[in-house]
C-alpha cells in the first residue's frame, strides 16, 4: 500500500488528495520513502516551479497589507502592527524557524508558514472592517495578526531556504550541473515568480481601490487566494533536508553556532542593505514625500512598479550570475542601493520632486532583484552543508535591518537614515570579497573545494 501510494504521487493519480492526507497525518513530518531517488531531473524542475508559484501567490497577498496599513488603518494601530511584525519575524527566524523545520520537515514548515500568513491577512481584513474609530479593537486585531505574520515569515523563509538548497543538491546529483549554476538558475526562477505575484497583488489592490471596493472586502479576497495557494502547495514533493534528522534543540544551537563563522556576517551585507533600504523607501520616503506629493494611491502603485522591475531584472541577473559569476552582479546591486541615499546629498531630495521620485523606485527595484536572486544564491553557495541554519540567519539579518530602520525613522532625520544606508551599501561588496577569500583559504587548507 505504501509503495502504491508513492507511485500514485509520482504518476499523478490522486496527487492532490494524498499529500493533503499526509499533511494531516501523525507522520506528516517524514518524507515519502524513495521519492527523491525515483523522480527525474525534469520532474524536480517542474516541482520547484510549482513550489515557487504557490509560495509566491501566498506571499504576494500578504505583502500588500504591510504597504497600505499606514493609510488604511488608524496610524497607531498600523505602527504597532508593523513593529510587531518585524520584531516577531526576528524572533521567529532565530528561535522558531529551525525547530519547526526539524519537527515538521521542510514541506510541513512551509505549509505551517503559509497558513499563518492567511491568518495575518484575515485579521487585517477584520481590523479594516472595524474602522478607524474603533482604535482599541483595530489595534488588537492587527497586532495579533502581525504576530502571526511574523511567526509565519521566520518559519517560511527558513524552510524555503532549505527546500531551495535541497532542490539544488538533488538536481546536481541527477544532472551533474555545477551547484553555482543551479543556484543562480533556480534563484532567478523563484525570484521571478515571487516578485511577479507581488506585482499582480499590489496592482489588484490599487485597481480595487480605484473602482471603490471596500478595503476589507479586498483583504478578505486576498485571504481566500492565500488559502487556495496553501492548498496548491500540498502537491509539491516532500523533500527532506540532507543528513540525519536532528533534535530541534540541536538545530537551534547549530543556527547560533554559525555565528562563529565570520562568513555568516561578511556575506550578510546584501541582506542588511536591502532590509534597511526597503524600510527607508517604504517608510520614510513614502510617508514624508510620496503620499504627500502624489497621493495614497501612488504608494501601492509604485510598490508594484518596484516589484515588477525586480521580477524582470532578477531573470537577467540570474543569467549573468551563471555566466560571469555572482561578484559583478552583487557589486552592481550594491551600487543601486547606494544611489538612493546619494540623492539626498547630491540632489537635495525630495521636496517637490513629485514624479521625479520615480528613479528612487527604479533603483530599489534593481537592487531588490540582486537581493532576491543573486543574494540568496550566495548564501546557498557559502553554506551548502547547513542551508536551514544559514537561511534562518538570512531572514534574521534582513528583518533586523528592516525593524531597525522602522524604529529609527521616529528619531532620526532623512539625511541620517540615508547616511546609514550608504555605509551598508559600501560594506556589502567588501564583506563579500573578504568572505570569498576566507572560503578559498579554507578550501586550500583542507584540500577541498573552495
Amino acid at each position: 500500500k505504501q509503495r502504491s501510494s508513492e507511485l500514485a504521487l509520482t504518476t499523478g493519480q490522486d496527487s492532490w488528495a494524498y499529500p493533503l492526507r499526509r499533511m494531516m497525518s501523525a507522520d506528516c513530518r517524514e518524507p515519502l520513502s524513495g521519492i527523491q531517488e525515483t523522480v527525474s531531473a525534469t520532474e524536480l524542475r517542474r516541482n520547484f516551479a510549482w513550489f515557487a508559484l504557490s509560495f509566491a501567490t501566498n506571499h504576494g497577498v500578504v505583502t500588500t497589507p504591510l504597504i497600505v496599513a499606514t493609510s488604511a488603518l488608524y496610524h497607531s494601530a498600523a505602527y504597532a502592527g508593523n513593529a510587531m511584525l518585524n520584531i516577531t519575524t526576528v524572533i521567529s527566524a532565530l528561535v522558531l524557524g529551525v525547530p519547526i523545520v526539524g519537527c515538521l520537515g521542510l514541506k510541513g514548515a512551509i505549509l505551517f508558514g503559509m497558513t499563518f500568513y492567511c491568518v495575518y491577512v484575515g485579521l487585517f481584513s477584520a481590523a479594516y472592517f472595524a474602522g478607524k474609530d474603533e482604535h482599541a479593537t483595530q489595534t488588537m486585531l492587527f497586532t495579533i495578526g502581525s504576530i502571526c505574520g511574523g511567526v509565519a515569515a521566520g518559519v517560511l523563509w527558513t524552510a524555503q531556504g532549505g527546500y531551495f538548497s535541497r532542490s539544488v543538491e538533488l538536481l546536481h546529483q541527477k544532472e551533474g550541473t555545477a551547484r553555482a549554476t543551479l543556484t543562480a538558475s533556480l534563484a532567478a526562477t523563484f525570484a521571478a515568480w515571487y516578485l511577479g505575484c507581488e506585482v499582480v497583488a499590489k496592482l489588484a489592490w490599487s485597481f480595487a481601490d480605484k473602482v471603490g471596493v471596500d478595503g476589507w472586502v479586498t483583504a478578505l479576497g486576498f485571504t481566500c487566494v492565500g488559502i487556495v495557494a496553501t492548498l496548491m502547495q500540498t502537491r509539491s514533493y516532500p523533500l527532506k533536508s540532507a543528513g540525519a534528522q536532528e533534535k530541534w534543540t540541536a538545530k537551534v544551537q547549530k543556527t547560533v553556532a554559525l555565528w562563529r563563522d565570520p562568513c555568516i556576517f561578511l556575506v550578510a551585507g546584501i541582506n542588511w542593505t536591502f532590509g534597511f533600504s526597503a524600510a527607508f523607501l517604504n517608510g520614510y520616503i513614502n510617508g514624508n514625500y510620496t503620499s504627500a506629493q502624489l497621493g495614497n494611491f501612488a504608494v501601492p502603485m509604485l510598490a508594484a512598479f518596484t516589484a515588477l522591475l525586480a521580477a524582470v531584472f532578477s531573470r537577467i541577473f540570474g543569467s549573468c550570475s551563471a555566466k560571469i559569476g555572482k561578484s559583478p552582479v552583487l557589486v552592481f546591486g550594491s551600487a543601486s542601493f547606494f544611489a538612493i541615499p546619494l540623492c539626498f546629498f547630491a540632489f537635495g531630495c525630495c521636496d517637490d520632486w513629485r514624479w521625479w521620485l520615480l528613479p528612487l523606485y527604479v533603483l530599489q527595484g534593481v537592487g531588490r532583484a540582486v537581493y532576491e536572486s543573486t543574494g540568496k544564491g550566495v548564501f546557498a553557495d557559502f553554506f551548502p552543508n547547513d542551508p536551514t541554519g544559514a537561511f534562518a540567519n538570512n531572514m534574521l539579518q534582513n528583518a533586523s535591518a528592516f525593524a531597525l530602520c522602522f524604529f529609527l525613522s521616529d528619531f532620526l532625520h532623512g539625511p541620517d537614515l540615508a547616511a546609514i544606508a550608504m555605509v551598508l551599501s559600501v560594506l556589502t561588496p567588501i564583506g563579500y570579497f573578504v568572505g570569498c577569500r576566507i572560503r578559498r583559504a579554507q578550501g586550500a587548507a583542507t584540500g577541498g573545494e573552495a
